[in-house]
């Protein structure tokens, strides 16, 4: 296992993109966490993490979980409670999923994993909630300092001076995450190609009702045809 020490040292001379994160200014002694919730698809990923956090499963409760449901059952929300989170693998929220962990884990420290190459994601994240973002795409010592970072407490501030491409997708997610869980649940029926007739029927709902429901995710997307939406649903969700 990777010790902590080792961690610093290396994050000392690898400290990544210093024009991206910055970083609160006074971090309390090292952090140990009693519980982290480890929710993501990838498990190699998981247990580098883990190992990077200096943990095992013998020294920490690691709960796997794949909604928001298993968290509240098996996690306590405390300061020792540490979530990862890939906001794709906790049912069918998408960005508005970071919203309904906050609501229910105010006191949990959060870390969102980010799978995209651009800054889009990591910089909703850390403007709505999420105390850490961590790129699958950084190379292994930024992730060190990432995990130096969680250990320590230090969050990560909001992202300011990013690309206008990294702006404009941080801007969809927090569109996104405006939609209802039913309207979430019609975009996706939209974007797997089901005709509003098809959608009425999966919901219970009548086709009028639906097409309500569509006219506004289009107005909360600033989509003037539904193309525009499945597109983005294709994109980034």
């Amino acid at each position: 296992m990777l010790l902590l020490d080792d961690i610093m040292d290396n994050a000392r001379h690898h400290m990544p993109r210093p024009e991206l994160v910055q970083y609160n200014a006074v971090a309390p002694d090292v952090v140990h966490y009693d519980t982290i919730i480890m929710a993501d698809p990838h498990p190699v990923f998981c247990e580098v993490l883990l190992n990077l956090l200096g943990y095992d499963h013998n020294s920490v409760n690691v709960v796997q979980a794949s909604s928001i449901e298993t968290m509240v059952s098996t996690a306590c929300d405390r300061p020792d409670t540490l979530i990862v989170v890939s906001l794709t693998s906790i049912g069918t929220r998408g960005s508005a999923g970071l919203n309904d962990i906050r609501r229910v884990f105010s006191k949990a420290r959060v870390a969102v994993i980010c799978d995209e190459e651009n800054d889009g994601l990591a910089v909703f994240a850390l403007g709505n909630g999420a105390d850490w973002a961590i790129r699958k795409t950084d190379d292994m010592s930024s992730l060190r300092a990432t995990a130096v970072r969680i250990r320590s407490g230090i969050s990560d501030n909001p992202i300011e001076n990013i690309d206008e491409y990294s702006a404009s997708q941080a801007r969809l997610y927090g569109k996104l995450a405006c939609l209802t869980p039913k309207q979430m649940t019609i975009l996706r029926f939209l974007r797997d190609g089901l005709l509003n007739k098809q959608i009425a029927y999966e919901l219970g709902l009548t086709e009028a009702t639906v097409k309500h429901h569509i006219s506004l995710i289009l107005k909360k997307l600033s989509c003037y045809r539904r193309t525009q939406a499945v597109a983005i649903a294709n994109r980034m969700m």
